[in-house]
Order: C-alpha cells, then structure tokens, then sequence
C-alpha cells in the first residue's frame, strides 16, 4: 500500500478453522488427534437424544422447559435491539461520508465517541433495567461490544488511510464496502479480505446442524447440570458449590467455544465468503495465560493489538509495557461490564483473577513452555472458572 505510513493488513491467507470437520482442508484432518473430536461430536448428538428421552420417561417432558421460558423473556425485544445495533453501526459509515464532505477533525471526533459510546450505554442500561436472565444480557452486551469494536476500527483505519494519504482512499467509502464488513466474521477492518470463490450451500447446513446439536448439548447440561446447583448455591458451603461445577461448567466453556469459533462465525464467514478463518490457534497447547489471550479468540486479540496497543505505542508515544497495561485494563473492564450487568451488581472477582494472572504469566515465562506450564495453565481453567461462577452467584 502507498503512504507515508504502512498500515497493517491482518488478513491476507485463505485458511479454514482447525476444528473445521465440514472442510477437508481443516488441520483437524491432518492430525492424529482427529478421532477425538469425531467422538466429541458424537457424544454432543447421544447426550441431546439421551436427555430428551429421560426426561420424557420420567417428567413427562423432553425439554426443561422454566430455562427455555427465561430465556424467551423480551424475545422479540431482543430482535429488534440486534437488528437495530447492526443499523445504528452505519453512523460510522455516515460518519466517513461527512469527514469526505468536509466535516473538521474536532467535530469528527467528537461524533465518533458519542455515537460509540451511546451504543454502549443504551445496552448496559437495558441489562439492568429489564427482567433478563443471563442469556439475554450477555447475548445484548457481546452484541453491543462487538458492534463498537466494529465501528471503531472502521473510524480508525480510514483515519490513517486518510493521513497516509493513500490512494484507495476515499473510494473504499462505499455501502457494500461497509455491509461486507459488517457482516464478516472480523473486528479490525481491511479494504479487502482473503476470500473464497464462492458460497457453499452443503457446506453451511451442516454448520447450522452441528450449530443446533451443539447448542441444545450446551442448554440440556446448563438445565440439568448447573442451574440444579446454582438454584441451591446460597444453602451450600462454599467448597461443595465449587466442587459441584467444577465438570459442568468446564464442559459449558468448551461446548460455547465451538458454537461461537466453530459454527457462528464459520457461518458468518461462508455467507460473504471470508476466507482467512483462524479464529483461534492452538490455546489448549498454552504454557501460559499470556499465550493463551493471545491464541483463544483472535478476532478480539487482532483488535486489542492494532487499535489499543499499537495506536498507544505509535501514535500516543507510550512505552511497551504501559501499552500493554492499557490494553489489560481495557480488557479487564469490558469483562467487568459484562459480568456486572448479568449480576446487576459490581463485584470485581473477575478483575482479581485477572490481577493474579499477571505473576503467573512471570511465573510461566520461567518455565518456557514446560509440561508443568501446561499443568499451571490447566490448572487455573479448570478451577478458575467454577471459582468466578461460585463467587458471583454465592455471594452477590
């Protein structure tokens, strides 16, 4: 790209995700490990048949139907704010329109931040003020993050691609410019994406199957399995409460990993033909807590590291260490957010097990990718997240 500064494109391979079982190409196929997740998969179609089974013999019902109705609370409601979160993204895009037509640098910024902070405040607001349960909330509030992430990075790459005076710019400025964008799979933007020839309609059937057995896996082991133990959390001593969730919420974690990685953004990703989708690395080989922020979810890691730690290291002059403490904090507060709107309280559990992380990851620089790095790592998931969830509902 011509400029007085290189900006940097992220995305610019075609690759399939690794656990990607509908794309013989996925790095699932190529290892010797394959057989565990077809037996993942496997177990995840048993476990929905099984349960609805039991259930019907012994209840009467097939599906628990209290969590199905909670979640159903201001369904259409729901719709209607993620239809209109998408819309009111296009301010960005009018905001780019305005800027080209002549709109100073002072009133630019501040209609950037204001438009991307009302879209914060509006959810947050709606988290706490309605009937929700979890689901709706986390669901409006990754919704509303994801869209200001969005927003964001379409406001700041065509800054720089403006100050760079490149000469893409102002003609990538166009509507279906900003609709593939929106649509795609990706948090940073780009003028262009890798993509791929064409859509492949058997290709996502079978992502939307495997998204539905998936999901109703991850509802009957919520139904059956944790909110059992949540509903009678305050009467338990605190040991037995952790121990009881210890397994289920494992499960949980790793069941939404593959819903969202695997199938919501390889669906999101086939409809405008996306073609660079690592959405994760290899995080279950992490030694380290840093490595695995880094390799867990990358659409989110490739945001936090141009817009946020980069843009405090080459525009703002901060050094790399307090850049990265900026991003840290940045990070920990939009998981506060989250989980303060779902507890409709503030309690900083979270921010604390993060705090800790930051002696570990010294502690696991000196084991340099050991087994007992491994161990460590293991160690803080498994007990890490059953911890947050037993704080969070025993004592709040």
């Amino acid at each position: 790209m011509n400029g007085k500064a290189k900006i940097p494109i992220l995305y610019t391979t075609v690759q399939t995700s690794y656990f990607d079982i509908c794309d013989n190409t996925a790095a699932i196929y190529k290892s010797d490990m394959r057989g565990f997740y077809i037996m993942y998969i496997l177990i995840s179609s048993t476990y929905v048949v099984i349960s609805a089974c039991s259930k019907y013999t012994e209840q009467g019902f097939t599906i628990e139907s209290k969590f199905f109705k909670s979640m159903m609370i201001d369904g259409s409601l729901i719709i209607c704010l993620w239809i209109g979160v998408f819309s009111y993204c296009w301010l960005a895009y009018l905001l780019q329109m305005l800027i080209i037509n002549g709109l100073n640098n002072k009133l630019s910024l501040l209609f950037q931040h204001l438009t991307q902070s009302i879209v914060f405040i509006f959810v947050f607001a709606l988290g706490f003020t309605r009937n929700w349960g979890f689901t709706q909330t986390l669901f409006s509030l990754l919704l509303a993050l994801t869209h200001f992430m969005k927003m964001h990075s379409y406001t700041l790459t065509n800054r720089d691609l403006r100050e760079s005076k490149s000469k893409v710019y102002p003609n990538n400025i166009n509507i279906k410019n900003f609709l593939h964008y929106m649509i795609a799979p990706t948090l940073v933007y780009q003028i262009e994406y890798s993509s791929r020839p064409s859509f492949r309609k058997g290709y996502f059937i079978k992502k939307l199957i495997l998204f539905t057995v998936q999901f109703w896996s991850l509802y009957n082991v919520i139904s059956d399995c944790v909110l059992p133990v949540l509903t009678e959390i305050k009467e338990l001593n605190y040991l037995e409460g952790f121990c009881r969730l210890i397994f289920p919420v494992l499960i949980c974690y790793l069941m939404l990993f593959f819903i969202l990685f695997e199938q919501i953004l390889n669906m999101f990703a086939e409809i405008v033909k996306f073609g660079d989708r690592e959405f994760y690395q290899d995080w279950w080989n992490s030694s380290s807590f840093e490595e695995f922020n880094r390799k867990w979810n990358r659409p989110v890691h490739l945001f936090l590291h141009k817009h946020i730690y980069l843009e405090c290291v080459k525009r703002y002059g901060f050094s790399e260490h307090t850049a990265k403490a900026v991003t840290f904090v940045f990070s920990a507060a939009c998981h506060e957010m989250v989980l303060a709107s779902i507890c409709r309280s503030i309690k900083p559990y979270l921010l604390g097990l993060m705090l800790i992380q930051i002696p570990l990851i010294l502690l696991q620089r000196l084991l340099n990718r050991s087994l007992l790095g491994l161990y460590v790592f293991w160690g803080g998931m498994i007990a890490g997240l059953p911890l947050l969830l037993t704080l969070y509902t025993k004592y709040v």
